[in-house]
């Protein structure tokens, strides 16, 4: 398949992710090194009768210039149209298509730990209506990852260049379903298996997960209320969307409160787009009380001291270690495809569809079920193949969820 074939299925996939609605507008976050994919789902989104598709152009080269060369004083400052855009979005419901394809893996490297918090605070406030509205699935919104050459290079250990692009494309059809007949279809039904693995786990009634692996025994705990996602969501309309393509994961709120123990992070992750690699936590009440990395550890401790939620855990999650990204072998550091190859956690805010009831509640009534409350989320993966998971249930019972990487519930 040449590269516009690919771009084709990817926009095709993106459709049947967002399932836009006729007459609904949509809006394409996306690097704009990257545009050729926003115009093959622009097309895609005319065809299918989209009243509007606006490009939301974020890039990582701005980003780096304003963290190397602003004033200290400016750095927190979101223009008041920003603010606009997002509540007119709300309001109408557009849909949500956020292209996560790095240009430049390295473009934040070196770059200053406290200065990349005070953006992120910034732009994490600003964005706080459209975040809220987004997690509580008031609107159709997709993430999805395409491949870039610079991507591709660093990846693959290849130099930039088309061919380097193809290839990544070749490793990304397992993991896109391009080779099923038709992938839309294929994504359009791959929900149900992972909503029937949420519900056998809702109908044990779990009150406490344990994660035990080389350097990680660590204690989850669950309300009562708490409810197990996976694949498709639903808006309040009744409109159903995939909120992220590929997705293998099942996933749930902690009661924050309770979590304690240690944990390793098994692949690294890109935090304010640097990257932190070995890095591990050490949970005490709730809240994280030690930990450390063997890259990037300046920046994980500005993350951290953002706000209070940033030190507890928001979402806990199952992969199993049989999906197509954990079968490339490769580490794409790029957290939707990671985190979809492995059991994962984040620190910073819970989803409050995770709990009964969470998407009518407000934070002060999500925090009193254990909920956390953050401006930030972000994703640390924990999985291995030696990785075992027990549940304990309502009634006392112990229940072997995982064993050596794979799920046996």
């Amino acid at each position: 398949m040449d590269l516009r074939g690919y771009l084709e299925q990817f926009s095709r996939i993106a459709m049947t992710g967002l399932n836009l609605r006729d007459g609904q507008s949509l809006a394409i976050k996306v690097e704009p090194e990257n545009l050729d994919v926003a115009v093959a789902v622009a097309e895609q989104a005319y065809r299918r009768g989209a009243r509007y598709v606006e490009l939301w152009p974020e890039s990582s080269r701005m980003g780096r210039a304003r963290l190397d060369h602003s004033r200290e004083e400016f750095l927190e400052f979101v223009p008041g149209y920003r603010r606009e855009r997002n509540a007119e979005f709300v309001r109408d419901k557009w849909a949500l298509l956020s292209i996560k394809s790095p240009v430049d893996l390295s473009i934040m490297d070196g770059a200053d730990a406290d200065r990349s918090g005070y953006v992120a605070r910034g732009v994490r406030t600003a964005d706080a209506e459209l975040k809220r509205a987004l997690s509580n699935d008031e609107t159709q919104w997709t993430v999805m990852a395409v491949p870039s050459a610079a991507w591709a290079a660093a990846v693959l250990d290849m130099p930039v260049s088309d061919e380097a692009l193809l290839a990544m494309w070749k490793a990304m059809e397992p993991i896109l379903r391009l080779t099923e007949e038709d992938p839309a279809e294929y994504w359009a039904h791959h929900g149900d298996a992972l909503k029937e693995r949420s519900a056998a786990l809702d109908a044990l009634d779990i009150r406490t997960l344990r994660f035990r692996a080389d350097g990680t025994d660590l204690e989850v705990p669950l309300h009562d209320r708490a409810q197990w996602l996976g694949g498709g969501a639903q808006t309040r309309d009744g409109i159903p969307f995939l909120p992220n393509i590929p997705t293998e994961e099942v996933f749930t709120a902690p009661y924050a409160p309770g979590v304690s123990g240690t944990v390793v992070v098994t692949r690294p992750v890109r935090v304010y787009g640097t990257r932190v690699a070995g890095a591990w936590f050490r949970f005490q009440e709730g809240t994280v009380v030690e930990f450390g990395a063997d890259e990037g550890q300046d920046t994980l401790e500005a993350f951290l001291n953002i706000d209070e939620g940033s030190r507890r855990m928001g979402e806990i999650a199952l992969v199993d270690g049989s999906s197509p990204i954990a079968r490339s072998g490769l580490v794409f550091q790029n957290i939707l495809l990671d985190e979809n190859a492995t059991c994962h956690f984040a620190l910073g805010s819970a989803y409050p569809t995770c709990l009964e009831g969470g998407d009518s509640m407000n934070d002060e009534e999500l925090a009193a079920l254990g909920a956390n409350i953050s401006h930030q989320h972000v994703d640390f993966m924990i999985g291995s193949d030696g990785m075992n998971i027990d549940a304990t249930t309502g009634s006392g019972e112990t229940v072997a969820i995982m064993r050596d990487g794979r799920i046996v519930l």
